[in-house]
């Protein structure tokens, strides 16, 4: 558990008390690593706030719901998920399975969804740009015919 907690705070560039279990149960950090590993792979993450430090079980266990779904998206084997009962129950040695997986596809994996996205933006904008002058070149061209 020592390597995966240094992972986890060196990522995220957090401090995670002694207690890893405890630490990862209402899911907030799990999230925060996918997305970390992956951005925007969980969309919401529920967080406790001053008013009220402690989440309530259903949000600990839609952030753990929504962990896991996205580890699927991921590509990550069922056989190496842990359940959303062993992270609510802090059973840190069914999480670590999980979290390693995480981890070594985060360092096998590039991060190369921007590059896509930048591309995508490129093409919208041309798109727009050219259906825009082919109107302007219309209207002008009905203009001057009439």
């Amino acid at each position: 558990t020592t390597h995966i907690r240094k992972n986890i705070e060196m990522r995220l560039k957090i401090c995670l008390p002694e207690d890893l279990g405890s630490a990862l149960m209402d899911g907030v950090v799990l999230c925060h690593l996918v997305n970390h590993i992956r951005p925007r792979s969980v969309g919401s993450i529920h967080v406790p706030s001053p008013a009220v430090p402690k989440l309530s079980m259903a949000k600990c266990r839609r952030n753990v719901e929504n962990f896991l779904d996205a580890c699927r998206k991921l590509g990550i084997p069922e056989a190496d998920l842990c359940s959303p009962y062993d992270i609510l129950q802090s059973d840190i040695r069914h999480i670590r399975k999980t979290v390693d997986t995480l981890l070594a596809l985060g360092e096998k994996a590039p991060q190369s969804t921007s590059t896509f996205r930048s591309w995508d933006l490129i093409g919208f904008c041309l798109f727009h740009i050219l259906f825009i002058v082919l109107m302007y070149i219309t209207y002008h061209w009905n203009a001057l015919t009439a």
